[in-house]
């Protein structure tokens, strides 16, 4: 996982991640956030793999964390809960790693 978190072969995501990450939106000013690639999370030996494009800027961007803190993220954790891909609502909150 650390590599995947140190990588930094798409420098344009790099840059807009970072930026997004330095010029905060007000909402989220006093939060500290995450502004890395953002790994995934689950049982590797699923029967369902879900991708997200690129980390949300205020949501996975900001609290490192796949479909978590903005309203795509509560709409797909909605989505994963109701068939019983996840154990509860969001259990997932920032990183600190």
């Amino acid at each position: 996982m650390t590599s995947l978190i140190n990588c930094r072969r798409c420098p344009r995501l790099v840059e807009w991640r970072e930026q997004v990450a330095r010029e905060k939106r007000r909402a989220y000013r006093d939060e500290v956030y995450w502004g890395k690639p953002v790994p995934g999370f689950g049982d590797p030996n699923a029967r369902v793999f879900v991708v997200g494009l690129a980390p949300g800027a205020h949501g996975s961007n900001r609290t490192g964390r796949q479909f978590t803190g903005d309203g795509s993220g509560d709409f797909s954790m909605r989505l994963f809960i109701g068939p019983d891909l996840l154990p509860s609502r969001n259990p997932f909150h920032s990183r600190t790693d």
